[in-house]
């Protein structure tokens, strides 16, 4: 009954959304470029006579917290190209108390900073992000929409310098860098601005609030006069030499020491379709996991981290329903622990076939060791654009072991399926429908993922409601899906059970005016899970308020009801807690402070029933950074459960200290210390990173585990030293 009192609500509220005011679509900016003779330096200065002469972008909009309306400093974009680079200037008019957060490149969040995002295509599917904060530290992104994949790394020029009243940028972007057809003389564009003195974001061509600031669908165009020539040969070999310095302690300490080779290469096929190569690629230079307190019954999703899968990997990773995903990338060359599986060798070819159709296919080959043998995991995706925000697509992946050469008869998991993706052309609606079948041996039947979803993005308003159904023989070898798993200690086996979960939420947003507030965020969510087997299983309803300060600073309200009924023991003590059917309620608070000053702080506090006991969360974060060159930070989560005998209780703490030390836009030192009761380990990471040459780096990495039970005592230690060279051919 309270789901369909909701789900009534919900639609009361959509029928009754008023038309917006401002006509974002039909405001959509655009210019016209003209090429330049020049030869332009890229040292921020914009001296050149170039500058003096290409025609000035500016009136720009704000986009947050309000929008459809001039933005209240000044900003200036120019561009101009010749035959080898796209060339942009801007002048970003300031008083000079700037927020820097750090000098360390992909690190594009708050703070003074500047961004061009580009769609060579025009179709409103996927494009590029190069941005670059007041201090002159960059970043670049692969877009797509509903995604930003800020993995990506390629080669481009920026320089900022700084001035009494402004700060200007100046950028030159490979067009061997972009995807593009070379007849295609209409760009989609836009340039944004981070004021965080006003704590404001700026956009050239308007976008709705309830949108992100660089939405794809938003974009304004930018026409060439002569569109930019075919570029030749695009050809980027990555070679790397590691040495490696490992001991365990495991009985007898062992130390062992190894030097390994290999090399990623880079090959444009067009202009817009590209192939990726790697053999004995090599991640140990890569951040290590944040260590999570996991109180509930099922396995925790880790975001991936190594740059191989990043780039384009939405193509891959866009289908199913929030972490029910038919590809999770970490299954490739990761254990379930996170542990290393070697990987030989591997390929991807990804882009844009026409304008309206993008492709990815991809294979990589796993070495055996001592827990499974050897694996190929292939893949192929496509997405065909339909109208102006629309698309279909279908998949098909992958997973076969072989012993040597010969393939394993039955060892194998696929998956194939296909989503439908409809968009009004403002973006306000959306709906989904997608499907999903798994291939397993001896697994037939109840082996299917079944989803659909239908949103609704107002200006106040915003809404949801989906709805999938996952079968018990349902299998993603290379996905994730935790809650088919179903671990009963008392028997010590997994039974998977499948499962129908409903949701929805409806959420208002009241902007105030001439307030200390941004916004206010009001909600209502809700989450049914109906077990195929045993019924209505679990029921989630949050009803939450936030604030947002002008000055940055929120505090977030939440109560919580949680109705879980246990099919199986728990076992979050060492005496399982039994079957039964739990009602839980409890209320957090969260505030966190001004994020532009060198000091803040974030509290998080949460109390309430906890199966038949209590649960007390106290999480405190602390950040201290000495601009522009340091950033230190301190973390604590403390989690007190009190439940009645036999249960006992359990105390947990979870502590994070970091350290980054930035000795210019090219040197970084960042040193990460974890310590963790519930995974009984402390762990000590420290990274030395120099970019001595674009896209060249050299990598220091120190990492120590120890066992926290009883007595600190080592577990492993390692030593890296990777050096990578971009040599372009």
């Amino acid at each position: 009954m309270r789901f369909l009192l909701f789900l009534t609500l919900t639609i009361a509220y959509t029928l009754s959304f008023a038309q917006e005011e401002f006509d974002f679509v039909g405001n959509k900016k655009s210019f016209s470029i003209q090429p330049t003779s020049e030869r332009i330096i890229i040292d921020g200065e914009l001296s050149e006579e170039t500058w003096s002469i290409t025609p000035k972008q500016g009136d720009f909009y704000q986009q947050s917290p309000l929008d459809g309306i001039p933005a209240d400093k000044v900003t200036e974009v120019q561009v101009t190209y010749d035959n080898d680079f796209l060339y942009i200037a801007a002048t970003l008019y300031d008083e000079g108390d700037y927020v820097i957060n750090t000098l360390k490149r992909d690190q594009f969040g708050s703070g003074d900073q500047f961004a061009v995002v580009i769609d060579p295509q025009n179709q409103k599917s996927n494009g590029f992000a190069f941005g670059v904060n007041v201090a002159g530290a960059p970043s670049e992104a692969l877009m797509a929409a509903n995604n930003v994949d800020e993995g990506w790394d390629n080669k481009w020029k920026v320089a900022t310098s700084n001035y009494v009243d402004r700060w200007t940028v100046e950028m030159a972007i490979p067009f061997k860098t972009l995807r593009f057809k070379a007849e295609n003389n209409t760009w989609g564009i836009n340039f944004y601005r981070d004021e965080p003195s006003l704590n404001q974001q700026h956009v050239w061509s308007p976008v709705p609030r309830q949108f992100d600031g660089i939405d794809i669908g938003y974009f304004g165009e930018m026409v060439y006069e002569t569109p930019p020539k075919k570029q030749g040969k695009n050809i980027a070999v990555i070679p790397y030499v590691s040495a490696r310095t490992d001991k365990n302690a495991s009985g007898e300490a062992a130390i062992n020491s190894k030097i390994t080779a290999g090399a990623d290469a880079k090959i444009a096929l067009t202009s817009s379709l590209n192939l990726d190569l790697t053999v004995n690629p090599d991640f140990s230079q890569v951040d290590v996991d944040r260590q999570v307190t996991n109180l509930t019954r099922f396995n925790i999703f880790f975001p991936e981290r190594r740059q191989f899968f990043l780039e384009n990997a939405d193509i891959f990773n866009g289908y199913g329903q929030f972490a029910n995903s038919p590809f999770y990338s970490r299954r490739i060359g990761l254990d379930q622990q996170g542990n290393t599986v070697p990987i030989l060798y591997g390929g991807r070819l990804t882009g844009n076939i026409n304008k309206k159709l993008r492709i990815g296919a991809f294979s990589m080959q796993t070495a055996k060791n001592e827990i499974t043998s050897s694996q190929n995991y292939s893949a192929f995706s496509g997405q065909h654009a339909l109208g102006a925000r629309s698309n279909i697509k279908g998949f098909f992946l992958s997973r076969q072991a072989y012993d040597g050469t010969e393939s394993i008869n039955g060892d194998y998991g696929r998956n194939a399926g296909g989503e439908l993706n409809l968009s009004t052309k403002d973006g306000v609606w959306q709906g989904q429908l997608g499907y999903v079948h798994s291939f397993k041996d001896g697994f037939n039947d109840k082996n299917k993922h079944i989803y659909g979803r239908i949103n609704y993005s107002g200006q106040n308003f915003r809404t949801f409601l989906f709805i999938q159904n996952l079968g018990e023989n349902y299998y993603a070898d290379m996905g994730f899906n935790a809650r088919l798993i179903n671990f009963n200690p008392i028997t010590g086996t997994i039974e998977r059970i499948g499962y129908t979960q409903i949701g929805n939420m409806l959420d208002y947003y009241y902007y105030p005016e001439n307030s200390t507030v941004n916004f206010h965020w009001s909600g209502l969510e809700n989450f049914i899970i109906i077990n195929d087997q045993t019924g209505l299983n679990e029921w989630y309803t949050r009803l939450r308020h936030f604030i947002f300060f002008k000055n940055t600073s929120q505090i977030r309200f939440r109560l919580n009801n949680n109705y879980v009924d246990l099919i199986f023991p728990f076992a979050l003590t060492e005496t399982p807690l039994p079957v039964d059917a739990y009602n839980m309620t409890e209320f957090n608070i969260q505030y966190l402070s001004d994020q532009r000053k060198l000091f803040n702080f974030e509290i998080f506090s949460v109390y309430g029933q906890f199966y038949n006991g209590t649960k007390f969360t106290n999480i405190l974060d602390f950040n201290y950074r000495i601009q522009p060159w340091a950033r230190f930070s301190l973390g604590l989560e403390q989690n007190n459960i009190r439940l009645p005998q036999p249960y006992g209780n359990l105390d947990l703490t979870l502590v994070r200290m970091s350290a980054e030390i930035n000795f210019s836009t090219s040197l970084f030192w960042t040193t990460f210390v974890q310590y963790n009761t519930q995974s009984s380990n402390f762990n000590i990471n420290s990274r030395v990173q120099w970019r001595y040459s674009p896209m060249s780096d050299l990598f220091v990495v120190y990492s120590d585990d120890y066992i926290v039970e009883g007595i600190l005592g080592p577990k492993s230690r390692s030593i890296v030293l990777k050096v990578n060279y971009w040599l372009g051919l």
